[in-house]
């Protein structure tokens, strides 16, 4: 018979826990990776005059608050709890500033999206830093497969292994609706599909449609009285507003963080550089999205 991949009387901090908080460690984790991090960043790029996005205060709370919920998100489902500590910490600021001071090189300072553009030195850094994030991947694998169950070392983990890279569906479902909702805004006319849903489901029109319901679709007519006579002038349409996907390096780092969770100091290494590449990101930037909006 085979022996379950989840037996009974884990260890609530073992990776292969779903989910799992510790409430101190949590704090500990937001003093040093948000509370700290985020105001210290702002401060010494400023200083040597990196690239910053300008914020207001109310961006500035509004991006300390996705800190905290993304935070939050990978703390209890990458299983932080078990493997924070000052290694995470420590290769945590290493990495932050690493990637800011790589990221104000002229030839790095650029998006994926451009990337048929990318001059050589561009592609060699990127190469580069795809073997390491490979090589990563690939020592995690192997903890994965070698895991301790109960002290009892087993030779090959096959069942956890599958668990632990068929995470990787979740991103990949979320990418996949998003390219459906970028072909849905640049291919349809979506304001008639969503007032189609909401006319067969709820037997009335959206708010917004309602209130047009007697305007013209795409034209609006104007009077004009010009020396005594009354003419009707038709306006242009406004510009399209079309969608695109558009990967930031928060979002790929953050994804890689909740694969971090080994206690080896290799995985806590890699902890420390995924979350600090992260957090740069969206320190230095902000939580931009993965499907954003464009005037055609």
């Amino acid at each position: 018979m085979t022996q379950s991949p989840f037996p009974d009387n884990f260890d609530p901090y073992s990776p292969r826990i779903v989910s799992s908080i510790d409430l101190l460690i949590f704090i500990y984790f937001s003093i040093a990776f948000i509370i700290i991090a985020y105001p210290l960043y702002r401060i010494v790029a400023g200083a040597f005059n990196w690239e910053l996005t300008t914020k207001t205060p109310a961006k500035h709370y509004g991006d300390l608050m996705a800190l905290f919920r993304y935070g939050l998100i990978v703390f209890v489902l990458g299983g932080y709890s078990g493997t924070f500590n000052w290694i995470s910490i420590l290769s945590f600021y290493i990495a932050m500033y690493s990637y800011g001071l790589i990221a104000q090189i002229p030839f790095a300072q650029t998006s994926l999206p451009r990337w048929r553009t990318w001059p050589l030195a561009m592609w060699i850094l990127f190469i580069a830093a795809f073997a390491i994030i490979l090589a990563f991947a690939g020592f995690h694998i192997y903890l994965a497969d070698s895991y301790e169950i109960m002290n009892e070392p087993r030779k090959h983990n096959t069942e956890f292994v599958a668990w632990y890279l068929g995470c990787l569906i979740i991103p990949a479902i979320l990418a996949t609706v998003a390219l459906m909702f970028q072909k849905v805004q640049n291919d349809y006319d979506y304001n008639k599909i969503e007032d189609g849903i909401f006319t067969k489901i709820f037997g009335c029109m959206t708010r917004k449609k309602a209130q047009n319901v007697n305007d013209n679709s795409t034209n609006e007519q104007h009077t004009i009285t010009v020396q005594g006579e009354t003419a009707t002038a038709t306006s242009p349409p406004g510009p399209k507003i079309k969608a695109r996907v558009h990967l930031h390096h928060w979002q790929i780092f953050y994804v890689l963080a909740f694969f971090t969770r080994f206690e080896h100091p290799v995985s806590r290494v890699a902890s420390g550089i995924v979350l600090g590449i992260y957090t740069q990101g969206m320190t230095a930037y902000g939580p931009d999205s993965f499907l954003e909006e464009y005037s055609e």
